[in-house]
């Protein structure tokens, strides 16, 4: 497949076990109808009924929970390939509003369509929940991480949670990313003041852990920023249960492979 997203949302998946030439094809068949949206566009909000899911063919998103008037907080950080929606597929709403945070790709397809792959295509499907897993994992990681860590390990960490994240699909990603988020965003993530995020990243950059423009960090010193975050990339890797395995790759059960340490 040359289209660069459908490669992408493969390789996400096959993360988790070998995908099928067939079960490919299902997934290019879900992006049929691509749609370019506009940084700020919104996806879904509280309250609306799942009825549609999208893939990520480009750009990012986010999702969030408003705690008041002028108040969120910030939940999921989607990257291209992701499926976005998916953990509330079965729910009867949305309890968050999500949105793009830059310009982007999407490619909406009925919720629906998630019941007739579970019913036909099992091993596809243990993919897609694997995938879900995966999500509200991180989600768990970043809330152990705020409640149990200082303002510079919780940064440190949400640097190499996005780091290890996209490495998972660009596995020739080398010392430096794209971020496109604000200091608002991170600081809205981990519970931290606008200013507080602009301090602790300025440390860093002085120290000589990371250098941070606008849209690109670079990382300086993996290791060093490793031990300020007592970050466990293992927690971000693709093994799978062995008894659910079944045509997972060998080397994918074992945890973070080689290639995204």
């Amino acid at each position: 497949m040359a289209d660069h997203f459908e490669s992408c949302v493969t390789q996400n998946l096959s993360h988790h076990m070998t995908i099928g030439e067939r079960e490919a094809q299902i997934l290019s068949e879900l992006e049929q109808d691509p749609q370019e949206v506009k940084k700020g566009h919104v996806l879904w909000t509280v309250g609306m009924r799942p009825d549609q899911l999208y893939t990520l063919r480009s750009g990012w998103a986010y999702s969030y929970h408003c705690l008041g008037e002028n108040t969120i907080r910030v939940l999921d950080i989607f990257i291209p390939g992701d499926l976005l929606g998916i953990r509330d597929a079965t729910l009867p709403h949305h309890y968050t509003t999500a949105a793009m945070l830059t310009d982007g790709i999407i490619c909406p397809f009925p919720t629906g369509r998630i019941k007739d792959i579970f019913e036909t295509h099992p091993n596809l499907a243990m993919g897609i929940h694997a995938s879900a897993a995966r999500q509200q994992a991180v989600i768990t990681d970043r809330l152990i991480n705020v409640l149990s860590n200082d303002a510079r390990c919780r940064i440190a960490h949400f640097i190499l949670e996005i780091y290890y994240r996209i490495k998972r699909v660009h596995g020739d990603l080398g010392s430096g990313f794209t971020l496109p988020l604000l200091q608002k965003h991170i600081s809205l993530a981990l519970g931290l003041t606008h200013v507080h995020v602009s301090r602790i990243l300025k440390e860093l950059h002085e120290d000589n852990v990371i250098k941070k423009t606008r849209t690109e960090i670079e990382i300086l010193d993996l290791t060093c920023l490793h031990q300020i975050s007592n970050f466990d990339a293992e927690k971000f890797g693709d093994g799978m249960n062995p008894l659910l395995a079944g045509d997972s790759k060998p080397e994918d059960r074992k945890g973070v492979s080689a290639k995204t340490k």
